[in-house]
């Protein structure tokens, strides 16, 4: 009798281990999942904020161009100029210059050589602004006249300013 409730007491720890094996394999796949699912939102809170950090340059650049029209200047000359000295305050995450001291992940910059306006992801698969998802660290735009055609007047005119795109690959700034 004794030997028969020794293998019941065996049954019966091994039963309690099986439970405890698969309860922690559940945890560990809900934890994996969770995790997935957090990096995927972050991803996408970044993209969100340089998207609003853009339409606010944006914003900037009309107003300024509508300025420069009104006074009768040339918006030619605004080329390549940084967009940040246009807002009220620097974002938080502005980095200044470029050139120098490695940026941080999540930070803008201005590289005054290219003329350009830098973005550090955090991320090595930055979430693209078109939807897909871009193999990029830095992104890059630059300040440029736009240009349109009258009906009547054969060549092209200025009509304002806006933040385009540069794609300049993998490199980095400096």
């Amino acid at each position: 009798m004794a030997a028969v409730n020794a293998v019941g007491y065996v049954g019966a720890d091994n039963h309690r281990r099986f439970q405890w094996l698969v309860a922690f394999c559940l945890l560990g796949v809900a934890v994996s999942i969770l995790l997935v699912s957090l990096e995927r939102t972050a991803a996408q809170a970044e993209r969100q904020s340089v998207q609003l950090m853009l339409n606010q340059l944006r914003s900037a650049l009309v107003v300024k161009g509508a300025e420069v029209m009104l006074t009768g200047g040339r918006l030619e000359d605004w080329q390549g100029t940084n967009p940040v000295d246009l807002l009220q305050s620097a974002p938080m995450n502005w980095g200044g210059d470029c050139s120098g001291a490695e940026h941080q992940k999540g930070s803008w910059c201005f590289m005054r050589d290219e003329r350009v306006l830098a973005y550090r992801s955090r991320w090595v698969e930055f979430p693209g602004l078109n939807g897909g998802p871009e193999q990029a660290e830095w992104l890059f735009w630059r300040v440029e006249t736009e240009f349109a055609r009258l009906a009547k007047v054969p060549e092209r005119r200025a009509v304002g300013l806006v933040l385009n795109r540069v794609n300049f690959g993998q490199q980095k700034p400096y």
